[in-house]
């Protein structure tokens, strides 16, 4: 009697705790919005923006990154400057952000002093009878304790006849919404059924965030304003022969000429320090209970002479505008390096890679987009990881079964993901921080001072002071006898068989 007793007691207390949550927390109590379909992928299938393999299209402007590499707020923002008054707008936009994602990330520091934060931007360009220019800065804003990242979107529409930005209402004729409103929700259900049972409440403030791209205006539907947020930012493109005297442009002849880049850096913001971070341990050991299949061969080995020291150079974050000024300088004294390279910029520059190939240097993934990939999880690592891989090789003909992390961060989770997809992880001994201090001479000092046999060299191809900086590292560099060797082949000279999943910092015995 006794226990039936209390047993009526505790189902009596939990009907009062529901009816308590359901008073207070009426959110809770909601049935669940239904999921969003999504086959299953493969790497290198297109789904749709979230899943898609997407590469960057940069039409107008070079790219420029401004770039923090040891933490504890990670960034990378990437943003065009085309040599004309228009670029310092957008810079400052860039600038402005970081400074200001910094300080909120510094608020978030003074509550909670191990949180690690991330800013990742990217954008795509488009240039349109040489007369006009539009550009889509994306990407988020996250940090450890935030349940979701911060959607950062940006556009900037630009007639470069004058040189001035553009207004949605500059583009299209906002009177004629209405139609131009029937032909998004048709498109979008066309390109996106899964958004149907949300696109009810479809209206013409649908339309405010306008791109003028290289073959329709495109409809920015940002993350948390229009749909569910299991739904991604979506873009979606209106043809611009369907649009009739809905566009308010193109009517213009085209200008005679496009804009001459200007690839001198823009000024880099000055953030209040923050605490450095060391990278991962090179001596924590993998995983005693795998058994990790060995590397495959890599199938172009260059000459080096076993008795000289060897140095490897390897340069993140291209291909760029400078890469094959680099690689000039390469052909120039018979030397050879590797590049890491980012997944969805390899479009930009397949010449350059082949040619890389070509002659001998080596290419391998530094990640899609430059997330931090330790925080990610492993279908995330192995998508990153593969989609590079697979564009890469479809791009040289050539797949090197290494990649290096973003910032050189390394969690188990990549470990395992590369132990079993047979990829090795490599960093790095010597780091210049060209990236930070964008001084040509710095960078000379300080790979100078570091150097030593075996050294793995990190730097930045996307760096004009870099490429200064190499002019004057390599003759003097092979003046003291060191040889330039790509990274696979220090590794292996040094260490033997390579171990997938292994983070290799130099060629040092240790």
């Amino acid at each position: 009697m006794r226990k039936f007793v209390q047993l009526c007691g505790v189902l009596l207390l939990a009907v009062v705790l529901f009816a308590i949550s359901a008073i207070a927390f009426p959110h809770l109590m909601r049935a669940p919005e239904p999921p969003v379909e999504r086959p299953p992928q493969t790497p290198g299938q297109i789904i749709d923006n979230k899943d898609s393999v997407y590469h960057a299209t940069i039409e107008y402007g070079v790219p420029e990154v401004i770039k923090h590499n040891n933490g504890p707020l990670y960034t990378y923002i990437r943003f065009p400057q085309a040599g004309n008054s228009t670029d310092v707008v957008i810079a400052d936009w860039a600038n402005g952000l970081y400074n200001e994602k910094l300080m909120e990330f510094q608020a978030v520091q003074a509550d909670d002093s191990f949180s690690i934060g991330e800013i990742n931007v990217h954008f795509d360009s488009y240039l349109i009878d040489n007369r006009y220019a539009g550009i889509l800065q994306n990407g988020d804003f996250s940090y450890s304790l935030s349940m979701t990242p911060e959607e950062i979107v940006k556009i900037f529409n630009i007639d470069l006849s004058n040189n001035t930005f553009l207004d949605s209402t500059d583009i299209i004729d906002f009177s004629q919404a209405e139609s131009l409103v029937t032909m998004l929700y048709d498109r979008t259900l066309v390109e996106y059924p899964a958004t149907a049972p949300y696109l009810g409440h479809i209206n013409e403030n649908w339309l405010n965030q306008v791109v003028i791209g290289d073959n329709g205006i495109i409809i920015v539907l940002e993350r948390f304003k229009y749909l569910p947020d299991t739904f991604p930012t979506l873009t979606v493109t209106l043809p611009y022969d369907e649009l009739g005297s809905i566009l308010l442009i193109r009517n213009e002849p085209p200008l005679d000429a496009t804009p001459t880049p200007d690839v001198t850096p823009s000024p880099t913001p000055t953030p209040t320090p923050t605490p450095d971070q060391s990278h991962s341990d090179p001596d924590d050991p993998d995983d005693p209970d795998s058994t990790p299949p060995s590397t495959p061969d890599d199938p172009r080995q260059g000459e080096f002479d076993p008795s000289k020291p060897m140095i490897a150079l390897s340069f993140d974050d291209g291909p760029g505008v400078y890469t094959d000024q680099f690689l000039d300088l390469f052909e120039q004294y018979g030397i050879r390096a590797t590049f890491c390279t980012i997944g969805n910029l390899v479009n930009t520059q397949k010449e350059a890679l082949v040619r890389a190939v070509e002659m001998g240097c080596e290419v391998i993934g530094h990640s899609w987009d430059h997330k931090n990939l330790a925080k990610l999880d492993a279908d995330d690592v192995r998508r990153q990881i593969m989609d590079t891989s697979n564009t890469i090789n479809a791009v040289t003909g050539e797949t090197v079964q290494m990649f290096r992390p973003p910032y050189g961060e390394v969690s188990q989770t990549m470990r395992d993901v590369s132990a079993d997809l047979g990829f090795v992880l490599v960093n790095w001994s010597v780091d210049p921080e060209d990236w930070n201090t964008k001084d040509s001479n710095e960078v000379y000092n300080q790979v100078m001072i570091q150097v030593k046999e075996g050294s793995i060299i990190l730097s930045h191809e996307i760096y004009k002071s870099t490429l200064e900086a190499y002019k004057r590292l390599i003759p003097d560099l092979l003046s003291q006898g060191y040889q330039f060797v790509t990274v696979t082949e220090l590794l292996r000279y040094n260490h033997g068989p390579l171990t997938p999943g292994h983070v290799y910092y130099s060629g040092y015995q240790d």
